[in-house]
């Protein structure tokens, strides 16, 4: 709305005296200042108080708001600039509480320490098949049944697995807080009875001796859940595998670490000898059946040359001579490649592999990982400087 120059002397001495819109004597006061007379003030502050401009409740000069969307549909920012410049008070306000309650969560959160190990799978565990794997070509040339391609193992997935999981949370260990060890059940305190359990409550008014094992695998699936949130795997395009491993303790920390290196280790080497154990007694049932049917088929073609001396064949009993040695000779071969396969089986099962390098081991760490106060008080005090924005907005608007 345009308003005139004298209009808008009006309504800045009005500003600067708003007691003259009730005040007859403020107000002629104030007019013979500004070389007018009362009754002229008077009547140019009813005008503007018909055009709404004026407050009669409190006594402020009503402005127009100017839009916070252009009519191109654009973000006026100069309009915000201008309502933080004037909340420029709230605006540090708020965001100096929120500054403080982050300073307040990094002093309070739990400390945590990092440890980290590399992993880097050898060759023979990226390979498959093995004896068994070389077999399986003849076993569907002579058409042998019963093969399976040999297990491959993804690290990761055994990381992160339930039972390598469970195995850390219930293993004694070494801390300063408990030195002669203890689970990490007891380590947290989650066996300790908490202020306010409405399962315990519950249990009072049930048959007692039927949850004794419940309680315990609650217990130990708390401290499982918890233990997900602390260990992270992360597997590189090249392969290596970095497992890292979060604990209040620096020395838990790290030994954690340690016994999921030896774990990972173990783990798939007694199922790589397990495997290999399975192939030799296949391969050895497959030599033994090989044998079996080489010896009845040697048998059988030593009856038939009884029966059918040479000088009587006739073409009928030739081919029947030409396939009973044909035979033979394959069950002969199979035979032997299979007692070759079973003496590679025998060193393959007793040879000792190297399926994991543990490139880095674990150490204690120096620092702790978490919390990181100084990042947290920084992003508190710009999260509460932006989430100021919109309530700075929200209080100008609804001022008249």
């Amino acid at each position: 709305m345009k308003l005139t120059p004298h209009e808008q002397k009006i309504l800045n001495i009005i500003e600067e005296n708003p007691q003259i819109i009730d005040s007859p004597d403020k107000r002629a006061t104030v007019a013979k200042r500004y070389g007018l007379t009362e009754k002229t003030l008077r009547n140019r502050i009813a005008e503007l108080k018909k055009r709404g401009l004026v407050n009669i409740e409190k006594g402020k000069i009503q402005k127009d708001k100017k839009p916070l969307i252009t009519d191109n549909d654009e973000i006026n920012i100069n309009v915000i600039g201008e309502i933080l410049l004037k909340k420029r008070k709230f605006v540090s306000k708020f965001a100096i509480i929120c500054t403080l309650i982050g300073l307040t969560y990094s002093l309070l959160a739990t400390i945590y320490f990092e440890s980290r190990i590399s992993l880097y799978p050898a060759g023979e565990l990226s390979q498959t098949g093995g004896v068994l794997g070389d077999f399986q070509g003849l076993a569907k040339s002579f058409g042998l049944g019963g093969l399976a391609s040999a297990p491959t193992y993804n690290i990761p997935d055994i990381i992160n697995s339930r039972r390598l999981k469970k195995d850390i949370v219930l293993k004694k260990w070494k801390t300063k807080l408990y030195p002669d060890g203890s689970n990490l059940i007891e380590y947290w305190e989650l066996d300790e009875p908490s202020f306010f359990s409405p399962m315990e409550l519950i249990r009072k008014f049930l048959p007692s001796g039927g949850f004794q094992s419940e309680k315990i695998d609650k217990e130990t699936y708390e401290a499982i859940l918890e233990l997900d949130e602390l260990i992270s795997v992360k597997e590189e395009i090249s392969g290596l595998i970095s497992v890292t491993v979060l604990m209040e303790d620096p020395q838990l920390a790290s030994d954690i670490a340690n016994y999921i290196a030896e774990y990972v280790k173990s783990f798939i080497s007694i199922e790589q000898k397990r495997e290999a154990s399975r192939n030799k007694t296949f391969v050895e049932n497959q030599m033994e059946e090989a044998k079996s049917q080489t010896e009845n088929s040697e048998d059988s073609l030593t009856d038939f040359r009884k029966n059918h001396p040479l000088r009587l064949d006739t073409p009928s009993i030739e081919m029947m001579r030409e396939r009973l040695e044909s035979t033979v000779e394959e069950n002969r071969a199979v035979y032997i490649t299979l007692r070759q396969q079973f003496e590679i089986a025998k060193i393959d099962e007793a040879k000792e592999r190297l399926l994991i390098n543990i490139l880095d081991t674990a150490e204690p760490a120096v620092k702790k990982a978490k919390p990181k106060r100084t990042l947290i008080v920084i992003l508190s005090l710009f999260g509460g400087f932006i989430l100021a924005i919109p309530f700075a907005i929200y209080f100008d608007r609804r001022e008249s």
